[in-house]
């Protein structure tokens, strides 16, 4: 299955990398990169099996959101797709992630 990206996702996985860089250190940076690419290929394979945004953004239709394993405070916007997924967003749970949604 493949896994696709959007300009704004891949420029959002490298903002909480640097992030979590400055604020805890580069192992926790690597962890989370880590463990973000283990999601994303479990979504490849599953991806109908988190939930749809609610309500759905306009922009985005099927755009569902899965949070990343052992980094819940990340969330995974994405679609699927004919060959896997298309990542759309990757956020801060806390933030205000439906403004973000609409870039």
């Amino acid at each position: 299955m493949r896994i696709e990206y959007t300009a704004n996702a891949e420029v959002d996985i490298e903002v909480a990398t640097d992030q979590l860089v400055d604020d805890c250190g580069a192992h926790v940076a690597t962890l989370f990169r880590t463990r973000l690419q283990a999601t994303l290929r479990k979504l490849a394979t599953m991806p109908l099996a988190f939930p749809l945004v609610d309500p759905p953004p306009t922009n985005h239709p099927g755009l569902r959101v899965v949070p990343v394993t052992k980094f819940a405070a990340r969330l995974i916007f994405y679609t699927p797709t004919d060959a896997g997924i298309l990542v759309v967003r990757v956020s801060r749970a806390a933030g205000d992630w439906r403004a973000t949604l609409a870039d």
